[in-house]
Order: C-alpha cells, then structure tokens, then sequence
C-alpha cells in the first residue's frame, strides 16, 4: 500500500470517528439544551397558576391544546412533590402518542391541596433536534468529501517530488553514463532526500567506475606476468639434460600457474557480475546451447565411462547475457563431471520453468547449502578451486533464477528455476 493511501485511509477514518463522536455528543448536548428550556417554559407557567391562585383562590381553567396540558388533580393526604418528567400521552390534536415535558407541583385553594400537572409537547424539540443533526451529518459528510477531495488531488501534488526521487532512483544504474535528475521542491524533507540521492548515486557510480578499472587493470596485470611464467617453464622443459626431479617440479609449476590463472579470471567474473558488467541481455536458447556443450563433452563422458540421460524440451528462450548463460552451463556440466564416480551417470533435464542437473556420487560430507560460497568444496580434491557453484548463485541472482541442491537416492542435483523470466 502507498504511503499517501495508508495516510489518507487513516486520516479519513480518525475524521469518521471523530465527527461521528460529536455528532453523537452535540445530539445530547443540544436535546438537554432544548428540554432545560421547555423546563423554564414550564416554571413560568408554574408562576402564573400561582400568582392566579392568590389573587383570585381560584384554580385556574384546565387547557388541553395542541402544544400544552394543564391539569389540576384533588389529592386527599398524598404528599405531592415538585418534581420534573418526560411522559408519553396520547394526543387528540396530533392523532398519536406524543412525548411530553411535564412539572408536577402542588397548589391550596380554599384549604384544598391539589395537584397541578404543566405538559409541554417535546414534539417540535424533537423536530429541531432531528434538524439539527441532519444538518450536523451533512456537514460530516460534506467535510468528508472536501477532505478526500484534498487528499486525492492536493496531497498527491505535494508527493509528486518524493515519486519522481523514487522514479529516479528505480531507474539508476551505476554502468549509465546520465546522472539522476531530480525535481526541484521547497519541501524541506524532500530537498533534503534529494540531496542525499545525488550523494549516493554519484559516490556509487565513482566506486564503480574505480572498482571496474581496478578488476581491468588486475586482470591485465596478473595475467601478464602468468604468461611469462608459461613461456619461461615452456622453455625450461625443453632444455636437454634434465633430471627427473626437475621435470616434475616444472610442470607442477606448470599446473599450480594454469590454476592461479583459473582463480584470477572466475574472481575477476565474480566481480564483473557483482558489478554487473554483462549488461547486455538478449534472447538465448538454452536447449541449443546445452545441446552444444553437451557435444563439447562427449569424450570426456567416455573417458570417465559416465552416461548421459538428457531430457530436453526444444525451444526453451531466456532472456539473459549469452555469455553468463554459457558459463551457467559449463559449471554445472563441468561440476556435474569433476564430483562424479567412475562409471556413473549424469542426468539433465530442460524445461520452460527449470533446469536439473544431476550427478552420481557419495554423500556430501557438510552442508550443501554452504557449497554455493565462496571456496567451498565438496572435497579436498586440489582439482576444484570452490568457486563454480559460486559464479552459479550469482548469475541466478543476477537475473532472479532460484537454485537449490538436493541430495537423494545416491544423485546430486542442482536445480535452476528461471520463474517468470
């Protein structure tokens, strides 16, 4: 939920609440107001029947109209008390029952106590209270209205910065030659974002430019020195007279040169990825590709005596760098080979939704989550150097594949999900 709809829903519904509260609060308090003074209305009625008593020791003649009731009632040895009351009676004039504001009180004529019963109909009280609050409620509903009104227009031009920032920052790569430019405000807070996004994109574009000419300067000056390393020992090995102890320490020269030259060029790919430097995406066909590779292998295959069980849909496009997807593949057939048992089988099986790779061999020693970090190996075997599962997670991460390894039945599998790609 956007943050303007979540403040929006609960400033509406803080302003219901409120409104509705003293909606409520304002209906009483106005109904007590009205019936205090029909209650005063009621004490000058009281008044006049009094004050007509002691002029003329006579009762008043009892009234019986559309708004008010007087009544006088002989009472014997019955104490009557002075007292206030709302009554429901059934009133001719108006055809129905009709709620009344009464004042009881007593009266002596001629020595004679008598009860007197003053009714005032709340009838047009009860009018002007139900006007007033339909005016109260139409109000609410008006100020509601003017207030989704402002929320909806109003507020979302003060947040048009803030989108246009997080539109921005949505479209930064730090491989783009073009800055990030954003809307001027006179919004504090917002000013005071921007300024911090223009800081951060310009210090993460700086440090990956640094990052990228450092990966390309390491490359070229490590891999200078391992070919003059190669040439050297390629010359060596062919000098006349040498013993055997020196051959050997030549070529194991050899060997752990070629290996430091694998490690440097699956870091700097590391770092290229991390970076990601393999911007270009295009439309791949994986099963061709794999087809291709797997041909690529075929005497190998023989040499270990592994067979090969492929289950391969045809047809099967991914947009992705051709390159990485190459790569993808060669680690997880060369994976597949290298921790295999002589005389095993490989099993592959391509998909639109997935790719599953799977290998015979013993059961993992640790614990396989771990074999898709850095330097992680399987084994102590000195021909892995536990970075090709490694480049595997990063390349699903780079383009939102899922990976997962499973261990079942003697079959080591590694499964690529390539989702809605």
């Amino acid at each position: 939920m956007k943050l303007i709809s979540k403040y929006n829903r609960v400033n509406v519904i803080a302003t219901i609440i409120v409104l509705l509260l003293s909606a409520v609060v304002y209906y009483f308090v106005i109904e007590k107001a009205l019936v205090h003074q029909l209650d005063k209305n009621l004490v000058v009625e009281e008044k006049e029947i009094t004050d007509y008593i002691k002029e003329n020791d006579l009762l008043p003649e009892p009234s019986d109209s559309k708004e008010e009731q007087e009544l006088y009632t002989p009472v014997n040895d019955e104490k009557v008390l002075r007292k206030f009351s709302s009554i429901e009676l059934y009133n001719a004039h108006h055809g129905k029952d009709v709620y009344y504001r009464q004042l009881e009180f007593p009266v002596v004529v001629k020595g004679k106590i008598f009860k007197a019963d003053v009714r005032k109909s709340q009838e047009e009280t009860e009018d002007l209270v139900q006007l007033i609050l339909k005016i109260t409620l139409a109000i609410v509903l008006l100020l509601l209205a003017t207030l989704s009104i402002i929320n909806r227009f109003v507020l979302s031009k003060l947040w048009k910065p803030f989108n246009s920032t997080l539109q921005q920052i949505k479209q930064f790569n730090v491989t783009g030659k073009n800055d990030v430019r954003l809307e001027p405000t006179d919004i504090n807070e917002f000013a005071e974002l921007n300024t911090a996004v223009n800081i951060m994109t310009k210090k993460a574009s700086q440090d990956y430019h640094e990052i990228k000419s450092f990966t390309e300067n390491a490359s070229h000056e490590i891999q200078t020195p391992l070919a003059i390393i190669r040439s050297k020992l390629e010359l060596l090995s062919q000098s006349e007279n040498l013993k055997e102890e020196q051959m050997n320490a030549i070529q194991s020269i050899s060997e752990t040169t070629n290996r430091l030259s694998k490690l440097n060029q699956s870091l700097i790919l590391l770092t290229k990825i991390d970076n990601r430097q393999f911007g270009k995406t295009e439309q791949v066909d994986m099963s061709i590709l794999l087809q291709h590779h797997l041909s690529n292998y075929e005497e190998l295959f023989l040499a270990k005596e592994i067979s090969v069980i492929k289950n391969i849909d045809a047809y099967i496009m991914l947009t992705i760098n051709e390159t990485l997807a190459e790569t993808l593949i060669i680690n997880l057939l060369s994976n597949a080979i290298k921790h295999n048992v002589k005389k095993g089988a490989i099993k592959i099986e391509l998909n639109k939704d997935e790719l599953s790779i799977s290998n015979t061999g013993n059961a993992p020693a640790n614990d396989p989550t771990v074999y898709f970090e850095r330097f992680r190996k399987g084994s102590d075997s000195s021909e892995s150097l536990g970075l090709g599962l490694s480049i595997v997670k990063k390349i699903c991460e780079a383009y939102n594949f899922s990976v997962s390894y499973n261990y079942k039945e003697m079959l080591h599998c590694i499964t690529i999900g390539f989702g809605k790609n």
